[in-house]
């Protein structure tokens, strides 16, 4: 005798046999006979009292079918079946037009639901068919009933829903810092300590690209012009020691002299060594400059997870005032401003500016000139966005201007 039954989506629910009266009495009404309720009552009594305790929706729906082909009414059983075929292709339509949405790469909410997905190419119509088909199991297996009520009534979101079965890590802080001064390994390869700022652009991009397939959601670096700084004397460094090789002499007393910007400016009218020195400088910037762009356009072209996303990439800065750090944040805004390609805003990195009264806030404060850059930037490009670290919640008592590490007490968003 049936007492429960298990539904396609898995809940158990009372034998109610009321519902096989209605479907067969609908498949009646479809012939010429018409209905007949005392073959209706027996076929619901035998699949009833014939039936193990618990069954599935399925097979009680494959008895119905026997007992009909069975019956002296076997037209009723024939529209019975195509009855049921016509229920589990309507079940299957909304998964069928969301497919058909992907493969013809409309612009709508599935296949724009991630800036940085490109769901226009093979790998990424294999992820949204994946994502969208994973979105479903999880609300009919993994979620409790609670849950699942408090998600259809909007009283909670599960973000990144189709990643809730992998367990994946999801956003994180990305330690660059570690990463240039320790260097990496990487499936097959493995990548040492950086020691120019090409380099440490370069592996900032793979880094953050390999990390973003061992999960979901977004990355952000902490502090990018701390962590990019050194990289900025270390090139000067190469650029003095070219010019040793160039004119056969020791600069050497040039490597850590003390820098008061890193701007470029004509070399007419220098001469000795500040013309030398001046020289380095204007390379440098170049190389940093180019470092910075290569930065963007990577962060918006190398993709990840099977070749159809980039990383959703975010960096904060701002609030390093040494020369170095300083050159790191102009020339990113200056390769910002420009845009990437023909002049198109690029989407990421995600730039998030860390405002601070003694840094960037009044006309005195040292890097206030590179806070109206921004500002400017921001105007044309959307970016960088702007954090208030003078905001009580924001504030770390351990925060010391003179502290080399204060970044380690700033706030850092995901943009």
């Amino acid at each position: 005798m049936i007492l429960t039954v298990v539904k396609r989506d898995g809940r158990i629910v009372g034998y109610n046999e009321e519902k096989i009266k209605a479907a067969i009495r609908k498949a009646m009404l479809t012939t010429e006979m018409g209905e007949d309720e005392a073959l209706i009552a027996r076929i619901t009594d035998r699949i009833g009292m014939a039936g193990r305790e618990q069954m599935s929706v399925e097979e009680i729906q494959d008895h119905v079918e026997l007992e009909l082909m069975n019956s002296p009414r076997k037209e009723v059983a024939k529209r019975y079946i195509a009855y049921r075929d016509q229920r589990s292709i309507a079940r299957r339509a909304k998964t069928r037009d969301m497919f058909l949405e992907i493969i013809e790469a409309k612009s709508n909410d599935i296949t724009r639901e991630n800036a940085n997905m490109n769901t226009d190419s093979p790998a990424g119509m294999m992820m949204k068919f994946a994502s969208e088909t994973t979105k479903p199991f999880v609300d009919d297996y993994l979620l409790s009933e609670e849950a699942r009520e408090a998600v259809q009534n909007g009283y909670l979101h599960i973000h990144d829903k189709d990643y809730y079965p992998t367990k994946s890590l999801t956003c994180v802080q990305h330690p660059l810092d570690r990463i240039l001064k320790y260097g990496f390994i990487a499936g097959h390869g493995e990548s040492r300590p950086a020691k120019r700022i090409e380099t440490a652009s370069i592996i900032g991009c793979i880094s953050l690209e390999t990390a973003q397939n061992e999960m979901h959601g977004g990355q952000a670096i902490p502090a990018f012009d701390f962590y990019l700084a050194p990289f900025v004397r270390s090139s000067y460094i190469e650029e003095v020691k070219k010019l040793e090789d160039l004119n056969g002499e020791d600069f050497s007393h040039l490597y850590n002299i003390e820098i008061e910007d890193y701007v470029k400016k004509p070399l007419d009218g220098l001469k000795g060594e500040e013309r030398w020195k001046q020289h380095a400088i204007n390379q440098t910037v170049s190389r940093v400059h180019q470092a910075m762009e290569a930065f963007i356009h990577n962060m918006n072209t190398i993709h990840s997870r099977g070749g159809n996303q980039v990383v959703f990439s975010s960096i904060n800065y701002g609030t390093d005032t040494s020369a170095e750090g300083r050159c790191i944040i102009r020339e990113l805004l200056n390769s910002t401003y420009e845009g990437v390609g023909n002049g198109a805003t690029a989407i990421f990195p995600i730039q998030i500016w860390k405002k601070k009264r003694g840094v960037s806030y009044l006309p005195e404060d040292r890097n206030y000139d590179l806070y109206q850059l921004a500002c400017k930037v921001t105007a044309r490009r959307f970016f960088p966005n702007f954090v208030n670290l003078d905001a009580t919640f924001n504030q770390h008592e351990k925060w010391d201007a003179n502290d080399p590490l204060r970044y380690n007490y700033e706030v850092a968003t995901m943009g």
